[in-house]
């Protein structure tokens, strides 16, 4: 009997204990250290060097950059420059090439002549009246009194009547011969066109030839050298 009230007692005993051991809380845990000053100071210097080590990595993708920029400019500029010298070259050949073409060559008498289509011939010129347009109701101011040659045998101008009556008080005025113009005519004929009207035409500097081959010529055992330039044509016969 006293050995099962002991028993009982100690089982008893056993059950308090473990009941009192599991409403007892675990203590707190110890809070970590703080880092040292010197550990600190480690870790800001690991952090600056990262820092420094991306922004040197950056500098240097950013150099390589620039410096492929640098080359790509570089040759497109050399390019650019050799393109511009082949085009001047070529240009200047081309145009060596048609002044070559357009340079007259002398032809063989023996061989004819070969009239053109754009050949005009002098006496045909010569007197031809000028108007100032093509239309029907064209002025007529003036007409084709003489021509000047140069040495190279170019029509350097046209000398043009205009204005007096019948030839009397007709006064000279020389134009360029590429400003006329030889045009078929509203009635189907071909006339002679300088856009132009008498008025400009009287108003322009009159022209009074002086050969350039007599002009400050040296007297001759004391005479004089006539300059003087010839008179005026004579008027042209009144058509019948």
């Amino acid at each position: 009997m006293i050995r099962t009230l002991l028993t009982t007692s100690a089982v008893a005993l056993v059950l308090s204990t473990a009941a009192i051991a599991q409403t007892t809380t675990d203590p707190a845990a110890p809070a970590a250290p703080e880092p040292t000053v010197g550990q600190q100071v480690d870790n800001a210097l690991d952090n600056a060097g990262d820092a420094l080590q991306n922004a040197g990595d950056a500098v240097q993708d950013a150099a390589q950059d620039a410096g492929a920029a640098v080359d790509n400019a570089v040759d497109n500029a050399g390019q650019a420059v050799d393109n511009a010298v082949d085009s001047t070259g070529a240009a200047i050949n081309n145009a060596g090439d048609a002044i070559g073409d357009t340079l007259r060559q002398p032809w063989d008498y023996a061989s004819g002549y070969t009239i053109g289509t754009d050949d005009v011939i002098v006496n045909d010129l010569l007197g031809a009246p000028v108007y100032s347009s093509t239309s029907d109701d064209a002025e007529e101011i003036g007409s084709v009194n003489d021509l000047i040659i140069t040495a190279d045998g170019d029509i350097n101008a046209v000398v043009i009547g205009v204005g007096g009556f019948l030839g009397i008080g007709e006064k000279n005025v020389a134009v360029d011969f590429l400003s006329l113009e030889y045009n078929m005519a509203a009635d189907n004929t071909w006339r002679w066109v300088l856009p132009t009207t008498k008025e400009a035409l009287e108003a322009a500097p009159e022209f009074v030839w002086q050969n350039p081959r007599e002009v400050n010529v040296a007297p001759v055992d004391g005479m004089a050298v006539d300059t003087m330039a010839p008179a005026d044509p004579a008027a042209p016969a009144v058509p019948q």
